[in-house]
């Protein structure tokens, strides 16, 4: 498959934006959970710093390169290969649930044939089950990835938090956007992008 070296950014914001607006946010399979926690507290803690870290799938990395596909790590993350950490930055969570928001910084770029498209500043939002991200050079937030936590794993305890084995996988308007970006149907809805691991202080 040859990647087209066409750039259709302005028609891509559009789509995305309007996505955006119209998303139906997912439910968080919170009873599949699996829960340690020594924190007493059920009320929402704010983060104070921490790491999420993303493996990505072997399979999904070696279609990506297969198509001439890079994955680089942008505006404060680090990694490369299959592997990339971001640090996070807030949000606020239930130590014992994981219920609420997870901010980070950093990003990643997904560029083939001189063409590129950045997503950054991530949020995961642990009851809608999203990552959202904002679009590299612009204000607009899209729904990234949706998140499989049925094989997740929580713990707490009174000064951190640690989230394992979440799945997350392309949305729908992702998909569209960067099948958009490079002119390819590489891309679906439920693409495993690989599995995450967040390790939050507070």
């Amino acid at each position: 498959m040859q990647i087209r070296k066409v750039v259709r950014i302005p028609l891509l914001l559009l789509a995305m934006a309007a996505a955006s607006s119209a998303l139906a946010t997912p439910a968080l399979a919170t009873p599949a959970l699996a829960t340690h926690s020594s924190h007493p507290a059920a009320e929402a803690v704010h983060l104070d710093g921490g790491r999420t870290s993303l493996r990505i799938d072997r399979g999904t990395a070696g279609v990506l390169a297969d198509n001439g596909v890079s994955v680089t790590a942008i505006s404060g993350a680090s990694g490369q290969g299959r592997r990339f950490t971001f640090p996070i930055t807030g949000g606020d969570v239930v130590p014992a649930t994981a219920a609420g928001t997870i901010e980070h910084d950093g990003g990643l770029r997904f560029a083939a044939g001189g063409v590129s498209l950045g997503v950054e500043d991530f949020v995961i939002d642990t009851t809608a089950g999203v990552l959202t991200a904002r679009v590299s050079g612009t204000h607009t937030r899209v729904p990234l990835l949706t998140l499989d936590t049925g094989d997740a794993r929580i713990g707490a305890t009174k000064s951190r938090l640690t989230i394992r084995n979440v799945e997350v996988s392309l949305t729908s308007e992702a998909a569209g956007a960067l099948n958009a970006t490079f002119g390819v149907d590489l891309f679906t809805e439920g693409l495993l992008i690989g599995t995450t691991r967040t390790v939050a202080r507070f």
